[in-house]
């Protein structure tokens, strides 16, 4: 089952899809990057008011807004800015935003490029602003700019801004939402590829096998699609659950099997597939990854079956 987006909706995507033009290649001389923060598209993202969606139409569009923005190439922090910092602040914030977790020592996402940070402390959700935050860039292949504090920030002068476990159920909406984006860029890619690549006189995507197990990755996106956006329109946190725990759970197929499809091109820094693969990569394991949300999943049912 899949579900018609109305005439709002639609135009909607629309407008970010055609925002979005100019970055479906990557920038002139970041080709092999293995990431690239495009800074001026979430200055444009700002700017035209995409990144208000949650607060002016709804949690559901602002989630079609990051499902654009992330098959593109490029990163944004467009899961924190236009989806978390709504839902739990109920405005929005100077962007970009990291949402840092697990052990503030180790390497966070976006960290390099944040203006502020979104934290779990003692039950709490806390803001974190890192101006004059020193953060040392880590080398990663995967999608995104990591970045280190050299000196971990004290907690104690966060400033709390709502539940943590709120904040833990957007972060896992944004994780499915990401994920989702990303996979359906990666399955474009490679439908492209076995369309154009020719093997033994005939096309590899002529062969069933790959037509098969090509239609079960597309399943599994439109799966991931449909599960992140109910969890953006019901506001449940068991639904983001679900959602985290099923996008999470499904790239290593996602990430085997399109890169097989696309052969020796599709481990290459020359090749666009890796900016979506690694960045799956890198969101699996976000927030305890499957596991953790599985767990979130058994612990809410389990109380309401109670």
């Amino acid at each position: 089952m899949d579900m018609e987006l109305n005439g709002d909706q639609q135009m909607l995507v629309d407008a970010v899809r055609t925002l979005g033009a100019k970055w479906r290649d990557m920038p002139m001389g970041h080709e092999r990057d293995y990431s690239h923060f495009a800074a001026d598209l979430q200055d444009a993202l700002d700017v035209h008011g995409f990144m208000r969606v949650g607060v002016d139409w709804g949690m559901l569009e602002a989630a079609l807004v990051v499902l654009e923005i992330s098959q593109l190439p490029v990163v944004t922090s467009a899961g924190a800015s236009a989806l978390v910092a709504p839902a739990l602040l109920g405005g929005t914030l100077d962007d970009p935003i990291a949402l840092l977790s697990g052990d503030l020592g180790k390497a966070q996402r976006l960290l390099p490029v944040a203006r502020h940070g979104l934290a779990e402390r003692k039950g709490q959700a806390v803001l974190l602003d890192l101006s004059g935050m020193v953060v040392e860039p880590v080398e990663s292949i995967f999608a995104y700019p990591y970045g280190r504090f050299v000196t971990v920030p004290d907690m104690s002068v966060a400033r709390p801004v709502g539940d943590a476990a709120r904040l833990r159920q957007w972060h896992r909406v944004a994780i499915a939402v990401e994920c989702a984006g990303a996979a359906k860029a990666a399955i474009t890619l490679t439908v492209q590829h076995v369309k154009d690549r020719m093997v033994f006189g005939r096309p590899v995507g002529s062969f069933q096998a790959v037509q098969h197990r090509l239609a079960q990755c597309h399943q599994i996106a439109c799966a991931m699609r449909m599960l992140a956006l109910y969890a953006a329109w019901s506001g449940e946190a068991v639904a983001a659950d679900i959602a985290a725990t099923y996008a999470q759970d499904h790239v290593g197929k996602l990430a085997f099997d399109l890169h097989q499809f696309n052969g020796g091109m599709g481990v290459t820094a020359e090749h666009k597939l890796h900016f979506f693969t690694y960045r799956l990569r890198a969101l699996q394991a976000e927030l305890g990854g499957a596991d953790a949300a599985a767990g979130a999943v058994y612990d809410a049912l389990w109380d309401r079956a109670a």
